[in-house]
């Protein structure tokens, strides 16, 4: 994560502020994870209050995606694995937290580092369980493309062409074309922009029953189409009347 962003700048008055702070936890005995656990806490308890429709899904989804802060940074890559329970995750943040915590002398530092922490944490996982934690696995198709009809209309797209089956399996082996086609219709706004890479990866993995690992995905993005797509692109653009 990017240290800048994290911190900001350092003023030696800062201090003055810091140390007073830090003692104060430290005499209450306010350890991290005892203070995680109340944010996690109260995280849940907003979650379970919000009923949750297909507008808002998707409005958290993005606000989900783009969440920028300590504990989102390392709870969204750990997240990505399948073998970690809810807890092991938690305690993989905490071990960064702690990490990145005995690098730093500084009081004004390690508290702008906590506050990060425990902010970040609150509203990632009040994200996190109102969408209840099917954040990435259930996202499809029609979740990431703008407008009704258009993730139909791609998908039958995708059936002609024969890249798909009836069940939406993948049946060509290059997938780095199927990346690129997807990466066109971001780039026209088919595909809401707003959804960074690796929820579209995800949703593609959801739609067609494969795996876009994340190096295929970035390799794929970078290489220039050939003619074959090309005309794909031509096809699209008529299909969701846009210019190419």
């Amino acid at each position: 994560m990017d240290q800048k962003k994290l911190y900001g700048k350092w003023f030696f008055w800062d201090e003055l502020v810091g140390y007073p702070m830090m003692l104060y936890y430290w005499i209450k005995g306010n350890k991290i994870q005892k203070m995680l656990s109340v944010r996690i806490d109260k995280a849940i308890s907003k979650a379970n209050q919000i009923v949750l429709t297909e507008k808002t899904k998707n409005e958290f989804l993005i606000e989900y995606d783009k969440q920028d802060n300590f504990f989102s940074y390392h709870f969204k890559n750990i997240d990505e694995s399948r073998n970690h329970n809810f807890q092991d995750k938690i305690d993989y943040c905490l071990c960064h937290y702690r990490k990145e915590s005995l690098k730093h002398l500084s009081s004004s530092k390690l508290m702008i580092l906590q506050e990060n922490f425990l902010n970040g944490a609150e509203h990632t996982l009040f994200l996190y369980f109102a969408l209840k934690a099917k954040v990435k696995r259930e996202i499809r198709l029609s979740d990431i493309m703008i407008g009704e009809k258009n993730a139909a209309l791609f998908l039958l797209f995708l059936k002609d062409k024969k890249f798909i089956d009836e069940n939406h399996n993948l049946l060509v082996d290059q997938k780095s074309s199927f990346i690129r086609i997807h990466r066109f219709l971001k780039d026209q706004h088919i595909i809401n922009p707003d959804f960074q890479d690796n929820t579209i990866i995800e949703a593609m993995e959801n739609e067609y029953h494969t795996n876009f690992d994340k190096g295929t995905f970035s390799r794929a993005i970078t290489i220039k189409f050939n003619e074959f797509e090309e005309t794909l692109c031509k096809e699209l653009s008529q299909l969701f009347n846009f210019k190419y």
